[in-house]
């Protein structure tokens, strides 16, 4: 099966550049992870471990970029099965290290419970950043526990990421000097989308003489670094193997157009290829991506389950600027802890406006 979400269960980094000076990052370990935008904004969650999967619980750490910019702490409360009656909602007061910090605030009785740390709560916190912590939501009726594992080396990664590792304002390795040279902000890239047909013009089939040349042109057209397995179509069929899918070609606009075609399904997923090509169908392609879901008027958009049950999606778009697609979203919901259908959080490695 496609493997397209191991990133996100990985201890390691991926980064995507553009046009703008920052390049996105993405980091896990254990049961924390963190991603940073190309405005410099980083969300590190933390989560449950496995000991406590039938009360699923979350953090997340929001800075943004620049010096003396303060900590938001987010949570998110439910319950595996989904079936905790409000009254048992209320009432939950934060604990670190088995000190009571007090009531937390919460927005509904809807699972999940969501809220904001107070900046009380959010001190005591982060002030527990490099030790051993224990981390609690709880009332009368429930527990939540919060992973430690895996803090300190994220939150070290969010300061290396800002530059504010040896300054007054590092959440881990504080120094004594202060924030000027640390990471400042910059804006969403602002991308104008140039609509275009919405549906294809030529379908082209496998064993016609035509679909053989394109067909070669876009497999030539292949990601960096290249991928073994890439876009080998699907399973069906007469075949033993997997076999390349039908062409679809769109109108785009400045002479050019997109190319589609299946190259993967799995349990749960399927995700097509996509390439712009010169009108003539003659010359290179130009890969975009190999997880596409759907198409429309300019807009490439992939949209990917984590696991069968959907309670984590990496969603992504590129947007036609009437030169090429541009990538404008990287984002996941978080990892896959049976939070909430769809996913809590919103991690991003590429924010942009679209006009």
């Amino acid at each position: 099966m496609k493997n397209i979400l191991s990133i996100c269960c990985l201890a390691a980094i991926s980064s995507y550049s553009f046009a703008q000076d920052i390049k996105g990052i993405s980091f896990s370990h254990q049961e924390w992870e963190i991603y940073c935008s190309n405005t410099g904004t980083c969300k590190a969650a933390g989560y449950q471990n496995e000991d406590n999967g039938d009360n699923p619980a979350s953090i997340l750490i929001t800075r943004k970029a620049g010096p003396k910019q303060p900590v938001q702490v987010e949570f998110a409360l439910s319950d595996y099965e989904q079936s905790m009656p409000a009254n048992q909602l209320k009432n939950i007061h934060f604990y670190i290290n088995g000190k009571d910090l007090g009531l937390v605030v919460v927005d509904g009785t809807e699972l999940p419970i969501m809220g904001k740390l107070s900046s009380l709560q959010t001190n005591a916190l982060l002030q527990q950043s490099k030790q051993k912590t224990e981390i609690t939501f709880k009332n009368a009726q429930h527990e939540w526990k919060i992973s430690d594992e895996g803090m300190t080396a994220v939150l070290l990664k969010m300061d290396d990421f800002q530059k504010r590792i040896g300054t007054v304002g590092a959440l881990v390795k504080k120094g004594s000097a202060n924030e000027n040279q640390v990471l400042m902000p910059e804006t969403k890239l602002v991308v104008k989308r140039i609509k275009t047909a919405t549906k294809p013009y030529l379908t082209l089939q496998p064993k016609s003489k035509q679909y053989q040349a394109i067909y070669r042109s876009l497999m030539a057209a292949k990601p960096n670094p290249k991928e073994d397995g890439f876009c080998e179509g699907v399973y069906g069929g007469n075949s033993d193997g997997a076999e390349p899918q039908e062409i679809d070609l769109y109108k785009l606009t400045n002479k050019k157009v997109l190319a589609t075609t299946l190259c993967w399904r799995g349990a749960y997923n399927e995700g097509y290829g996509a390439w712009v090509l010169d009108e003539s169908l003659n010359g290179k392609a130009t890969f975009v991506t190999e997880s596409a879901s759907d198409f429309d008027s300019g807009m490439i958009s992939s949209s990917q389950k984590g696991r069968g049950i959907g309670d984590c999606w990496a969603s992504e778009e590129w947007v036609w600027d009437g030169k090429s697609f541009v990538h404008t979203k990287d984002m996941w919901t978080g990892m896959c802890k049976g939070l909430a259908a769809g996913g809590v959080w919103e991690l991003d490695r590429i924010e942009s406006v679209v006009k």
